[in-house]
């Protein structure tokens, strides 16, 4: 079994910022990004579909990442001086929409 994106110490700090999740959610995303466990595997453990794990996966990390519902993660090339002022957009909307929320 491989290491996760995540060590343990990383999950649990996320703790607070992941308490509008299920105990199940939680506990089967922590075996894939926290035990490195492939998703299709815990799926068949826990008698779900890949995609569902994939969902429950995603829902953690954005929620550890702190970004805001309903936003969609893009992947795209561009010259470094665009993705530059992509990121820096992206960054002044997270930080809007979480003084928002507050």
């Amino acid at each position: 079994m491989t290491a996760g994106v995540l060590t343990e110490q990383q999950f649990n700090d996320a703790r607070p910022r992941l308490g509008r999740l299920s105990l199940d959610t939680l506990a089967i995303a922590r075996e894939v990004l926290v035990d490195g466990t492939p998703q299709s595997e815990v799926a068949r453990k826990h008698g779900l579909s890949r995609q569902r794990v994939h969902g429950m996966v995603t829902r953690v990390q954005a929620a550890i990442n702190e970004i805001p519902q309903g936003w969609v993660r893009l992947e795209i090339w561009l010259p470094p001086e665009l993705a530059q002022k992509v990121e820096d957009m992206a960054e002044k909307a997270k930080a809007k929409a979480i003084k928002e929320k507050g």
